[in-house]
């Protein structure tokens, strides 16, 4: 351009930007969100042809990570049943794909694309196959969407019900019979207090992630508070924002990361002679999620412990 200014992105550079990066591709992600009415049909495109792959064929770079948070960001309501399906795909898979976004995140953007119906959220709840991390948060998001005047709690609840005779029980401590529970606390189902008895009674939700007493706290402050139950931080429970603002708050887009990164490049130059140079920050807690137990060993969950 005669000014000097760099043209504008067009969709293969932007995908080409969320494909390789290093850091936060901030001005693709700024320039998709600019022309979204133009990219949403590009990133529906590569749901659907990952999804067709292969799994030899999914090992390699994709711009989905971008993708799934733009489309949470953008409230796009088209894309609520592809990813619903893409967030059914292997542990494996969907770990490789968002990384921390599995549990810091995956439910705010489901809540943020709902388009009405419920049944893709119960089914990713009900799959066997799908990551337990997975199918507790989305247990969450039918909280969140009643919370929000979406759905209908009565439908919530008898969903609830139902799904205590279809969850797991041979498999020892999978976690989406915590975000089961945490679903009827925020709920305020005192009705069904005694099904979540029996599930701590029979091992279902493990005493290291929380307790009946943390969970009985929780159930009267969601019925003593309906319209704001969450009794942790409210913020884990709102719709996904700003894709750049928030991801520029994860330890990988951090100035720490560059840094700690950077150190680790000097010390790998200096070799054998570098013995004696300091090792590398490492966040203890960066790979723990809210939902997951506390690094600190307490046996509380990690949002009622050390996060708060």
């Amino acid at each position: 351009m005669g000014n000097g200014e760099e043209p504008p992105m067009d969709a293969s550079a932007i995908l080409e930007k969320f494909t390789s990066y290093e850091d936060l591709p901030s001005e693709a992600l700024r320039a998709a969100s600019a022309r979204r009415a133009e990219m949403t049909p590009f990133f529906l495109e590569e749901i659907e042809k990952y999804l067709a792959a292969s799994s030899e064929e999914r090992d390699g770079p994709t711009p989905l990570f971008f993708i799934f948070f733009l489309l949470g960001e953008w409230r796009e309501k088209s894309a609520y049943r592809s990813l619903a399906r893409l967030l059914r795909i292997s542990s494996d898979d969907i770990h490789a794909l968002l990384d921390d976004g599995v549990t810091e995140a995956s439910h705010r953007v489901m809540a943020a694309v709902f388009d009405g119906d419920p049944e893709p959220l119960f089914d990713i709840i009900l799959d066997s196959q799908a990551d337990e991390y997975i199918r507790s948060r989305m247990c969450e998001v039918l909280a969140m969407l009643v919370v929000a005047g979406e759905l209908s709690k009565d439908r919530v609840a008898s969903f609830l019900a139902e799904a205590f005779g279809r969850l797991p029980k041979d498999e020892e401590e999978c976690f989406v019979w915590n975000g089961w529970m945490d679903a009827i606390a925020a709920l305020g189902l005192t009705e069904m207090r005694p099904l979540v008895a029996q599930a701590f009674e029979r091992g279902w939700i493990s005493p290291s992630w929380t307790d009946i007493q943390h969970f009985d706290r929780d159930l009267a402050h969601a019925a003593a508070n309906p319209d704001r139950p969450f009794y942790s931080d409210a913020g884990d429970m709102t719709l996904w924002g700003d894709t750049v603002e928030e991801l520029s708050t994860w330890y990988g887009f951090s100035e720490r990361y560059k840094e700690d990164r950077e150190r680790a490049r000097i010390r790998s130059e200096l070799g054998p002679f570098g013995e004696n140079f300091p090792e590398p920050y490492v966040n203890p807690s960066r790979d723990v999620g809210r939902n997951d137990p506390c690094p600190c060993g307490s046996g509380k969950k990690y949002k009622k412990c050390c996060l708060t």
